[in-house]
């Protein structure tokens, strides 16, 4: 038997600023399987290829961050409230539980599944501090969402226009300490430097990959990635790696 099923989505809200957008869907039969960290393979009305999304479960709604960047998720930013889709659920293996605190760092569309994250760990009593990061004001209409999970919230952006100035991974020095588990989902370049933080701290690390995908499943073997182990597929083998197995592209040669 197969682990995931074609599900049927209802879009019921949505807040897009510019070219980010807040978007809920009911999604009755999909919110109680999604461990966080899974992800959906999203049919946006009107073109082929399915889109993977990693969202938050609210209840038996899914909330997504979406930024967009490509024809899939700019036209997904343009659907009207009632509109049905279709999705592949759940997909891909999810974070691990950590034994302690957990902090969370995230970039743009990445506060998806850390805000899943954070809401499912504080309901089983973690303590959670999450940092997400930005590159000006243009993502404070995600902050409600973010604070209402619980967590210790913080915000960074570049130009200092909301929050804090600067990057999260320069506040995880002096966030992280011993027993922490960290997680990162956002830019690689964040993603690279959180995981060498927590290397040097000696502490445990996840992050969630991206990569292009024909079908989700394992079927195209498009979305491979070099790891420690050998290449790996991000749809079935991810799209959550531990940190020091991961091959980041900004490494040097």
């Amino acid at each position: 038997m197969r682990p995931w099923d074609d599900h049927r989505l209802v879009l019921i809200e949505r807040e897009v600023k510019g070219d980010r957008g807040v978007i809920v869907f009911d999604a009755p039969t999909i919110a109680p399987l999604l461990w966080p960290g899974q992800f959906i393979n999203l049919k946006v009305p009107g073109l082929l290829l399915r889109r993977p999304m990693a969202p938050a479960v609210l209840s038996s709604r899914l909330l997504l961050f979406v930024r967009g960047r490509g024809e899939g998720t700019q036209h997904l930013l343009t659907l009207s409230p009632g509109t049905v889709l279709r999705a592949l659920a759940p997909l891909g293996n999810g974070f691990p539980l950590p034994e302690g605190r957990a902090v969370l760092v995230s970039g743009g569309t990445g506060a998806g599944p850390l805000l899943h994250l954070a809401r499912f760990l504080v309901k089983r009593g973690h303590e959670v501090v999450l940092l997400h990061g930005a590159k000006d004001r243009s993502e404070a209409f995600f902050a409600p969402y973010l604070r209402a999970s619980g967590a210790s919230v913080r915000f960074f952006t570049e130009d200092g226009s909301w929050g804090e100035r600067g990057y999260p991974t320069d506040a995880l020095p002096f966030v992280l300490r011993p027993g922490d588990t960290l997680f990162a989902v956002g830019p690689e370049a964040m993603m690279q430097k959180a995981a060498g933080v927590a290397r040097t701290m000696a502490l445990p690390a996840y992050v969630s990959l991206e990569a292009h995908m024909a079908c989700g499943v394992g079927s195209c073997l498009s979305c491979a990635v070099p790891t420690a182990k050998g290449q790996r597929h991000v749809c079935t083998d991810g799209p959550v790696f531990p940190a020091e197995e991961v091959r980041f592209h900004l490494e040097p040669a």
